[in-house]
């Protein structure tokens, strides 16, 4: 879907994109990385808006280069900052968008009562955007970027201020979209939930570098099976005796670590914490969320 090789991107001595090259499947993906990581810059980059100091990246197979007319035939935009027009209906905008795009009046007429009642606008789609509620807002911004049936649709912070049930809302609508129009989703996210709820595959980047490069549930799944333990007294004679029955534990600085295999795994933990006199203060199995994968990664 999207391949960049040995991309840098420079600004003046400071450089967003360092060496930068990931090759991006199919499917619905999600950028992840801190303020300054040069995940902006990538997206920028990929959409045609920003052009690289040095290296190549192509988008659905073809080269971007100063002529990004092709590519952006193909490719629609939700961008993060508010840039609707309050005094326009959003059927009003939505047709206008559509010619914008080459398409005809009735084609875009039509093109816009399909996806806003996908989305569905109801009769709000008549009312002046202006008086929209957030949610609503995001319903048109996510709707002008899919108005000439982009083969990709590139979503920045498409969550950013909504209340939950908005929020909740505009995820399902993003999932729908690979099934409902078969458009592929890049979307670029703070909110690690959403890319946990939504995507398929999350690129982490830091310092202008891909850090990691993973399907989501593979990631979610590793460490799926583990029992967390707290416990006071010896830990490392309560260690000691895990071994003696071949259980491996991992201090990750707030609890224990400790492979699940199946419920008799319980009992050797609490005949090690009696065997070696410490006290058992919690012992849950859980599983490892996005969160967690970030933050060692960015740490």
């Amino acid at each position: 879907m999207i391949k960049a090789t040995n991309v840098t991107k420079k600004y003046g001595g400071l450089k967003a994109l360092d060496d930068f090259s990931v090759d991006i499947p199919e499917g619905k993906i999600g950028v992840l990385g801190p303020n300054g990581a040069g995940k902006s810059t990538f997206v920028k980059i990929a959409l045609g808006l920003l052009t690289a100091t040095s290296g190549e990246i192509t988008v659905l197979g073809e080269k971007l280069t100063k002529n990004t007319t092709n590519i952006r035939k193909k490719i629609g935009y939700m961008p993060e900052h508010d840039c609707v027009p309050d005094e326009m209906t959003g059927v009003e905008f939505l047709i206008e968008m559509g010619m914008v795009s080459g398409m005809s009046l009735a084609g875009a007429t039509e093109r816009t009562h399909e996806i806003l009642g996908h989305l569905r606008m109801g009769e709000e789609k008549y009312r002046l955007i202006g008086e929209y509620s957030g949610g609503m807002r995001q319903k048109v911004k996510l709707a002008q970027g899919l108005i000439h049936a982009p083969e990709l649709i590139f979503l920045d912070e498409p969550t950013s201020g909504l209340d939950p049930n908005a929020r909740r809302e505009m995820l399902e609508t993003i999932n729908g979209l690979t099934e409902v129009s078969n458009t592929k989703v890049l979307l670029s996210t703070h909110i690690l939930q959403d890319v946990e709820m939504v995507c398929d595959t999350v690129i982490i980047v830091k310092d202008g570098k891909l850090q990691m490069q993973e399907n989501v549930e593979k990631i979610i799944g590793k460490k799926s099976n583990f029992i967390q333990v707290r416990i006071g007294g010896p830990v490392e004679d309560f260690i000691s005796e895990l071994k003696k029955k071949k259980i491996t534990a991992e201090d990750d600085g707030r609890a224990l670590i400790i492979p699940y295999k199946n419920d008799s795994t319980y009992d050797q933990i609490i005949d090690a914490t009696v065997k070696s006199n410490c006290l058992l203060y919690e012992m849950e199995r859980t599983t490892q969320s996005m969160d967690s994968v970030y933050q060692e990664i960015i740490e």
